[in-house]
């Protein structure tokens, strides 16, 4: 099955289905091209019966494709479809899944993805990011606007956050090039590395090791079970520091005074706070690429 529309002006994208893949790819056209294709014998009465459609909704075009619901694992595996959608550059994306995959790419202005067990893969948003999966990996290139985003039982990877960035994850590792505002991180049985931070971050992990690479502003404040903690702070900054660690060792390659020494930039300050109860702390200098 396939439709075409014509969607001049702002598009918003929303898809459900199942399981199997869909893949929405933005380009510099006015049309809207909805493909729908069975990836099982047993997934051509689902196509049939599938509803793509197009009507106003205020300001914009409102693009729906929805399949109908199908239950049991085995049930999923059989009714798998694969769903491409072009739409025009800066199109709001949203997409519910039980097992599918997604694949977003090209600019979208905003990208709301739920799943319980597949993989997204999504390119550079000029809005907002909210992703959520209970068994699968997310990652995500540059966002121009807030980001929330949880996994259960997968890794997060971003290229980097304009805006608010909040993330949780439950056995997997979360990995962030670079953010321009507040960042939130929750991670139990992972890793989490962070690159360039502007303005600090507030980070609390359980069971693995957190690394910062570059703090070059703001509070950075760490609690920690069972994990090391390697902080890098960029030259010049009025370094504040406040560490603590139960049954690890501390060590900077930075002096440290009980009073802080003013840095060669006085508008920039840093505050690092880190409580381990069972690792390592180390502080020393950031990289001057870390992205």
């Amino acid at each position: 099955m396939e439709k075409t529309f014509e969607t001049p002006g702002a598009v918003r994208l929303s898809v459900e289905i199942h399981a199997g893949l869909v893949v929405v790819t933005s380009t510099a056209t006015a049309r809207t091209v909805v493909s729908v294709e069975a990836d099982a014998p047993g997934a051509e009465e689902l196509v049939r019966r599938a509803s793509v459609e197009c009507q106003p909704a205020g300001d914009k075009q409102l693009v729906t494709v929805k399949l109908p619901h199908v239950y049991g694992m085995r049930l999923l595996r059989r009714n798998a479809v694969t769903v491409r959608v072009e739409v025009p550059e800066g199109a709001h994306v949203a997409v519910a899944t039980a097992s599918a995959n997604v694949e977003i790419n090209g600019p979208v202005g905003e990208v709301d993805f739920k799943t319980a067990s597949g993989d997204a893969s999504i390119d550079d948003v000029v809005a907002d990011v909210a992703a959520k999966t209970a068994s699968g990996n997310i990652t995500i290139g540059k966002v121009g606007g807030d980001i929330r985003a949880h996994t259960v039982s997968g890794d997060l990877r971003c290229s980097s956050v304009a805006g608010t960035a909040l993330f949780s994850a439950t056995s997997g590792n979360l990995e962030l090039g670079a953010a321009g505002s507040r960042v939130e991180v929750k991670v139990t049985s992972g890793d989490v590395r962070l690159g360039d931070l502007a303005h600090g971050a507030q980070v609390m992990n359980v069971s693995g090791n957190v690394r910062v690479l570059a703090l070059g502003e703001g509070t950075l404040k760490v609690r920690s079970v069972s994990g090391d903690v390697a902080v890098g702070v960029a030259k010049g900054v009025d370094l504040h520091v406040d560490v603590e660690t139960a049954t690890g060792l501390v060590h900077s390659d930075i002096p440290l005074t009980d009073a802080p020494g003013g840095g060669t930039r006085p508008e920039a300050r840093v505050d690092l706070s880190v409580r381990s109860v069972s690792g390592n702390v180390e502080i020393g200098r950031a990289l001057e690429h870390v992205a």
